[in-house]
């Protein structure tokens, strides 16, 4: 089978970024993805969100990650509304991907931090300056190739198991 007919009947693999109140990292992180993946054209290969811990339901993006994601040129939506993190949402997800380790071990065996990956959390930047932000994100979006990296080897390794 082809690489694309094998990818169309494969299902989409699900990840999620979580982070604390989901107005900050965990949704630039979602937004950047999807244009990562839209970049490497990926993008129909992958079911992206993310949700915080603590968030406030309804709470918006804040002004300053819109207006990071502004400048860095990445589409998304700044009316998008938190979403609290479930445990059906770590069911539901085939890897959840936190801003810190602490995160990570509130969110179940499909967790992996970004401490896990790049060996450095991911500070909160509520309540910083336009310049944290960006830095924020230019932190998130390098560790992206890892993540693809991750994202594909476990696919892999489900997929070994079922054949």
């Amino acid at each position: 089978m082809s690489d694309n007919k094998e990818r169309s009947v494969r299902k989409k693999f699900n990840i999620m970024f979580v982070c604390t109140g989901n107005t900050c990292r965990s949704p630039m992180a979602e937004f950047m993805f999807k244009a990562y993946l839209k970049d490497k054209k990926r993008g129909g290969d992958f079911a992206v969100s993310s949700a915080g811990l603590y968030a406030e339901r309804g709470t918006k993006l804040t002004e300053e990650a819109h207006q990071a994601l502004d400048v860095l040129g990445v589409d998304h939506n700044p009316e998008r509304k938190a979403r609290v993190f479930t445990v059906q949402m770590s069911k539901d997800a085939d890897l959840v991907v936190t801003m810190t380790a602490e995160q990570a071990r509130a969110c179940g065996d499909n967790a992996v931090s970004f401490a896990d990956i790049t060996a450095n959390p991911v500070v909160d930047p509520f309540g910083a300056s336009l310049g944290v932000y960006l830095e924020t994100a230019m932190q998130i979006k390098n560790a992206f190739d890892d993540i693809l990296a991750l994202c594909d080897e476990k696919r892999n390794r489900f997929a070994d198991v079922r054949n």
